[in-house]
C-alpha cells in the first residue's frame, strides 16, 4: 500500500485552477507528478479561491479552520497571491494614470505576504518537517506597458522569503514573450500548458529538506 502525503494549496486563481480543465490545473499536475515520481499517495485539499487578493488569503489562512487543520497536517503547501492585486491597482491606474495605485498595492501585497507566510509558520510549529513552495509572479498584463516593473518590485519582495522552510518558484521568465502560448483567453490566466510548466518548475525545485518524502 502507498504511504500517504498530505497537501495543501492556498491560493487565487491559480491554485483554483482557473484557465484550464480541473485535471489540467497547476495543482492537479503537480500532486501527480508527486506520486508517478515517488510512489506517494497524495491527499490534496485546494483551498484556492478565484479573485483572492493577497489580503483574503490572509483572512482565510487566519480563519479558515478548514484551512488551518490542513495546513497542520500537510507535509506540502504551496501558495500562489498576487496576482489580483495588482490587476486590482492596475484598473485604477488606467483610469487616472495615477501611480500611487500601484504603490499601495505594493505595500499591501508586501505586508500580506509577510503576514501569510508568519501565520502558516505559526500553525506549523513544533509539528512534523515541511516545506511551502511559494509561486512567483509571471506578467499577467503584458500588453500593459508598465507591468513588468511592478511585478519585478512584486517577485523582489518574494525573494528575501528563499530559506530554510519556504522555497520562491520563479516563473517569470517561462512566461516572458510566450503569453499567445501559455494564456488562457482570458489573457489573464495560464492555460493548460502554462499550468504544465508551472507544476512542473515547482516539481523540480524537489525536496531537500524532507529527505524521507522520496523513500518508497
Amino acid at each position: 500500500m502507498k504511504r500517504e502525503l498530505a497537501y495543501l494549496a492556498i491560493g487565487d486563481s491559480l491554485t483554483a485552477g482557473v484557465g484550464a480543465l480541473p485535471e489540467q490545473s497547476f495543482v492537479h499536475r503537480y500532486a501527480r507528478l508527486l506520486e508517478t515520481g515517488y510512489g506517494w499517495q497524495v491527499r490534496t485539499e485546494n483551498a484556492g479561491i478565484s479573485g483572492a487578493t493577497t489580503g483574503a488569503v490572509l483572512e482565510t489562512v487566519r480563519t479558515n479552520g478548514q484551512v488551518r487543520s490542513a495546513a497542520e497536517r500537510s507535509t506540502i503547501i504551496t501558495l500562489t497571491a498576487g496576482g489580483n492585486d495588482l490587476i486590482q491597482a492596475a484598473k485604477h491606474y488606467f483610469f487616472d494614470s495615477d501611480t500611487r495605485h500601484l504603490m499601495s498595492a505594493l505595500k499591501a501585497y508586501q505586508r500580506n505576504i509577510d503576514s501569510i507566510l508568519e501565520t502558516i509558520q505559526a500553525i506549523k510549529a513544533g509539528g512534523d518537517p515541511y516545506f511551502v513552495r511559494v509561486l512567483g509572479l509571471y506578467n499577467p498584463l503584458p500588453e500593459f506597458a508598465e507591468a513588468a516593473f511592478w511585478v519585478n518590485k512584486f517577485n523582489e519582495h518574494l525573494r528575501s522569503f528563499h530559506a530554510g522552510d519556504i522555497y520562491v518558484i520563479e516563473v517569470y521568465d517561462q512566461f516572458l514573450g510566450k503569453e499567445d502560448n501559455l494564456l488562457a483567453d482570458d489573457r489573464f490566466h495560464p492555460n493548460a500548458e502554462g499550468y504544465r510548466i508551472i507544476a512542473e518548475k515547482v516539481h523540480a525545485a524537489g525536496y531537500p529538506l524532507i529527505p524521507w518524502i522520496t523513500d518508497v
